[in-house]
């Protein structure tokens, strides 16, 4: 038989290794997404700073005319100060895309330079108007154009022949609207990644230490300790592990302690081991519960009372997840605007209760045609639908659609006044370069003028 502390030795050890990898990956996660989150603060800080001291239609002059003037000279005796001062920044610089000779280029409109690049490699040292068709690729050059047109900060990987950077791009715009460049600032990939790995081998240190110091308490223990009654109690426990593996219900998770007779520290474990049995048993269900609990009111939290629709707290979360789409460049949606007619007038008229009724109505209505859409109540009498997939290649079909469904219900003059519900509908479709609100906008203005047109036929 192994010795039982060869046993033990052997199990701690595996349990240190199996704790430092999965340890080890959620630190990865952690300090990776930790640190990404805190350089793109601190690199938008500077650009910030930075931002304060350019003159931008000065300098969108010089990047014309590839002329320095006395303020871009300015200018750039601060950048270059800037940089020696800031040791976690790899690169400082303002480019621009524009065409050239050989089409689509990149060009240099300002770019810091350290004293050490200065005064031991002049060569390196960048200036106003410079290019090089090598620099970017051309895939590269037309990502560059288009944040440069864009109205917002840009993080992106770039991989150019000075090596991998994390960089934050930030369009320059003049007074007159002329997006003239990008304020670039570069972190280095490597160094980033060495200070995760160097927070990771931390920790991996910490549970290593932590892991064989417990082992070694442990084995001194067990040395002063190994009976009879302890081999009992680990038989007990070994077919207690045994008889739980793959156990879904936590009543089945009980473990009986063998007959102990000497009252020592063997018997202490052994009540301690079945307590502990009890507690772990009583935390599952206590969590299962918790679980259930917790799913039940995060769905609430989500649902409209009263049509048991998504919310708007719903749709904000769908807007972040269009938001992400579009910053990969992945949208493909339209938003429909649906807004209720006369529910004021069946409030007055009739009552709340009736006003439920014709907003349910009109639930129905919009639920049917937008079967494959999610649809949103947003305010009293406002709904919105994002339409994707084949819904979205129906779009125009299915507007039309509801429209007439609507018309129907309204001149149903054999209904009661409530089931003749009405509503303006407006759509609008993601075009390259808006932001999901820009779309929302459109929607929205396409059903005030739809609802206009109505009131202007009644």
């Amino acid at each position: 038989m192994r010795p039982l502390n060869r046993t033990v030795t052997i199990a701690c050890i595996l349990f240190i290794v199996i704790l430092c990898l999965v340890l080890s990956i959620a630190a990865w996660q952690l300090y990776t997404h930790s640190m990404y989150d805190r350089y793109q603060k601190q690199m938008a800080s500077l650009a910030d700073y930075i931002g304060n001291h350019i003159d931008l239609d000065d300098m969108a002059v010089c990047a014309r005319t590839n002329v320095e003037s006395e303020t871009y000279q300015k200018f750039q005796a601060f950048f270059d100060n800037l940089i020696d001062n800031y040791a976690d920044v790899h690169y400082l610089y303002i480019m621009r895309a524009a065409e050239g000779e050989n089409g689509l280029q990149g060009y240099e409109i300002c770019a810091a330079n350290s004293t050490y690049e200065k005064e031991n490699e002049p060569d390196m040292v960048m200036h106003l108007g410079d290019t090089d068709p090598d620099w970017y690729t051309p895939e590269a050059i037309r990502e560059i154009w288009e944040y440069q047109q864009g109205n917002q900060d840009v993080y992106f990987i770039d991989r150019s022949e000075w090596g991998v950077d994390y960089t934050l791009a930030r369009p320059l715009i003049s007074s007159d609207g002329d997006h003239f460049g990008l304020l670039c600032v570069d972190v280095s990939i490597q160094e980033l990644n060495a200070t995760i790995y160097r927070n990771i081998y931390i920790n991996i240190a910490i549970i290593v230490v932590l892991g064989f110091l417990f082992t070694f308490l442990l084995l001194s223990w067990m040395r002063t300790n190994v009976t009879v009654p302890l081999r009992q109690l680990e038989q007990s426990v070994t077919d207690f592990a045994g008889k739980s593996t793959g156990k879904r219900d936590p009543d089945e998770l009980v473990f009986t302690p063998p007959d102990i007779r000497p009252n020592n520290e063997v018997r202490s474990l052994a009540n301690a081991v079945t307590q502990l049995s009890v507690n772990m048993r009583d935390y599952v269900k206590n969590m299962l519960a918790a679980e259930d609990e917790s799913r039940g009111l995060q769905e609430q939290v989500f649902i409209d009372a009263l049509t048991k629709l998504r919310n708007k707290a719903a749709y904000d979360k769908k807007k972040q997840a269009l938001e992400w789409d579009i910053l990969n460049n992945i949208a493909e949606f339209a938003l429909v605007m649906v807004d209720l007619n006369w529910l004021k007038v069946i409030n007055d008229r009739y009552g709340h209760d009736r006003g439920n009724e014709y907003i349910l109505g009109a639930c129905s209505l919009i639920c049917e045609v937008f079967a494959h859409s999610p649809v949103y109540r947003v305010g009293g009498d406002e709904f919105v639908s994002v339409l994707q997939g084949v819904d979205y290649e129906n779009r125009e079909q299915l507007c039309d659609a509801l429209r007439e469904r609507f018309h129907g219900r309204t001149k149903n003059e054999s209904a009661e006044p409530w089931q003749r519900c009405s509503a303006a509908v407006g759509m609008s479709t993601y075009e390259p370069g808006d932001t999901v609100d820009a779309v929302f906008a459109r929607a929205d203005h396409e059903m005030y003028a739809e609802k206009a047109r109505m009131k202007s036929a009644n």
